[in-house]
């Protein structure tokens, strides 16, 4: 699997638990993409994504998008944004905000994702929060439950997930590399055309 990593505001690839979660995924033998997005502490949507186009040039359906914080919503634009030659496998939203007002981050929220359309662009979503985040509420990640149908992970005590490793990220990781994809919309489906001549 190809992974691309994305952290949020005023942090980067060699902080938090991405260094433990980037060791884990290549021991497991997975590809490893974990840009530095530029100017952390001011982020700027178009700054980001354009960095991360820059660097991750097409996905497929061995790509899965991991974005914590400010990096989940950017994960979504990202995902909007990006070529694709076939279906990413999957994303997972790690403590990601719906809705921030600020003005410091008003690009990454100032236009509506099209959820409709962007559960197309990804097979599987899945949402991980802790129950006592004290910088996302909770309730956050049950919106993104909602309208991307993510399987959603509820912890407690991880708050907003700035420590050195957290199991339950790669259980949930596992889980989407693991589970069996139905490639196909309606693939499952019977067929009532098969004798039809």
């Amino acid at each position: 699997m190809k992974f691309i990593l994305i952290h949020g505001y005023k942090s980067g690839p060699d902080q938090g638990f991405w260094p433990w979660l980037i060791d884990e995924l290549k021991k497991r033998g997975h590809e490893v993409t974990a840009p530095q997005l530029p100017d952390a502490e001011n982020p700027n949507e178009q700054a980001w994504n354009e960095a991360l186009l820059e660097e991750v040039r097409t996905v497929d359906d061995e790509t899965i998008v991991v974005g914590h914080s400010l990096g989940g919503a950017m994960a979504l634009r990202f995902l909007e944004a990006v070529e694709a030659r076939s279906t990413p496998r999957a994303c997972l939203l790690i403590s990601t905000p719906w809705m921030i007002r600020s003005e410091k981050f008003r690009g990454f929220f100032l236009s509506e994702l099209d959820f409709e359309v962007l559960m197309w662009k990804v097979s599987r979503f899945a949402v991980l929060h802790s129950k006592e985040d004290d910088v996302i509420p909770f309730d956050h990640a049950q919106k993104y439950e909602k309208v991307l149908h993510a399987k959603l992970y509820e912890t407690e005590g991880a708050g907003h997930f700035k420590g050195e490793s957290y199991p339950i990220i790669l259980k949930a990781i596992d889980d989407l590399v693991n589970e069996e994809l139905v490639y196909e919309p309606g693939m499952s489906l019977e067929n009532d055309y098969d004798e039809a001549h």
